[in-house]
This record gives C-alpha cells, sequence and structure tokens, in this order.
C-alpha cells in the first residue's frame, strides 16, 4: 500500500468514529426496507460502541505463614493427669537451664512451657549457652527420643534456625564432658519411665533447687550405673 492509499484510508475510517469514540460501520444492502428505490442499493447504519478493555488488578501474593513446627510437641493435653506430671517435668529442666545458663535470664516459665507444645509459634527463648553445639545436638537426642512426639519438617536445624535465630552445628569435637551430661540429665528428666523423680513446684526456694538437682544427679548417676551392670 503505498502512502497516497494509506492516507485515504485513515481518512476513511475516520469519518465513521464519532465524538463519544463510538464506532460507526457502514455496509452495503440491497433489496432492503428503506433502500432509496427497488434494486437500488442503500446504506444501513451499524452502530458498534467499543469499550477499552479495563486491566484487572493483579492479586498481590499472600505471604505464606511459615506452618512448620517451631516447638516439640512434648505435652499432653487429653490426660490432665498426664499433663500435670510433664509440667513438672519441664519446669524442671527449666530450672536446670537457668542455672547452666542454657537460657536467658528473663526466660518465663510461660515461654518454656510453649517450647514443648508442638506449635509453629515463637516462644521468646534466647539460648545463651557457650555455643549453638550443645544446643544442636541437645535438640537431635531430643527429637530422637520416644516420648517427643514426631512431627513433619521438624529437625534440630529448622528448630535452631526459626526458634532460636541461630546457626546449627552439630560438631562433636566442640561438645565438653560437662555439656553432654547435662544433655543425658535433661533427657532422664524428661523420660516419664523415670518413676522415682520426685519434682518440686516451679516457686522452690533456690537452696531447695541446689538440693533437687544435686539428688537428680545421684539418681542419674546411678541409673548409669544400673545400666552399665546389665
Amino acid at each position: 500500500m503505498t502512502q497516497e492509499e494509506l492516507q485515504k484510508t485513515l481518512e476513511t475510517i475516520g469519518k465513521y468514529i464519532t465524538v463519544n469514540g463510538d464506532l460507526v460501520l457502514n455496509k452495503q444492502v440491497e433489496n432492503e426496507i428503506g433502500n432509496v428505490e427497488d434494486g437500488g442499493i442503500g446504506i444501513q447504519n451499524i452502530y458498534q460502541t467499543t469499550k477499552p478493555k479495563v486491566a484487572k488488578p493483579k492479586k498481590q501474593a499472600e505471604r505464606k505463614l511459615n506452618d512448620k513446627p517451631m516447638t516439640l510437641k512434648y505435652f499432653k493435653h487429653g490426660n490432665n493427669g498426664v499433663l500435670m506430671k510433664q509440667r513438672k517435668r519441664v519446669h524442671q529442666v527449666f530450672r536446670m537451664w537457668s542455672r547452666w545458663g542454657w537460657v536467658d535470664e528473663h526466660t518465663t516459665i510461660a515461654d518454656f512451657d510453649a517450647f514443648f507444645e508442638g506449635e509453629p509459634k515463637h516462644c521468646n527463648i534466647t539460648w545463651t549457652g557457650s555455643n549453638t553445639t550443645i544446643l544442636t545436638i541437645l535438640l537431635q537426642n531430643l527429637l530422637d527420643q520416644p516420648y517427643i512426639e514426631r512431627q513433619t519438617g521438624c529437625t534440630a536445624k529448622s528448630l535452631v534456625k526459626n526458634q532460636f535465630g541461630k546457626t546449627a552445628n552439630s560438631d562433636r569435637t566442640r561438645l565438653d564432658d560437662i555439656s553432654e551430661e547435662r544433655i543425658k540429665l535433661t533427657l532422664f528428666v524428661l523420660d516419664p519411665k523415670n518413676h522415682d523423680l520426685i519434682f518440686q513446684s516451679s516457686d522452690d526456694l533456690s537452696e531447695k533447687q541446689d538440693i533437687q538437682d544435686a539428688a537428680l544427679m545421684e539418681i542419674f548417676a546411678a541409673k548409669l550405673r544400673s545400666t552399665k551392670g546389665i
């Protein structure tokens, strides 16, 4: 198409555009009512309104909530008697971890309890142990225990990162003998099979807690000796 032909085409199209932006299409029809004469050719106006397409607003991607477990599933809520004993064990562990400097001094019993509920929530517990190797190996051992319910996606690595904001490290060469013994004592206290343990309430005096810790260590040591003798 030459430039002259293109210009004529555009001028022709322009005649059929109304002020409102409607497009008027003309077509030739024969033998139709309204023709100038029978057999003649008349013009029939057909109006077609073209509406601009409205762009649909893009849906904003919803932020996916972190539904991965961030806590250990230890508590059994179906039995109040069992739950009460479990809480006493957890409170004993809380006192031990606090005394060992593993958790921040501002950590509350409620925060510590929440860490054993198995919920995807942050418990406001700050790890203050000497290194993250202790924390990583501690959690690895806890997750291997039969009294901790299995949860999909719940690993020591994910707990260290999502709950405590640390980088997991399972290098056992960095684990000293004292920390290893304390990890074993933690597992021992939480184990419901150890029925000979007597736990005190969470508001006991520190002097009584000293006696309690010493007694637990003695019971734990005796347990180890009896196990080795089998």
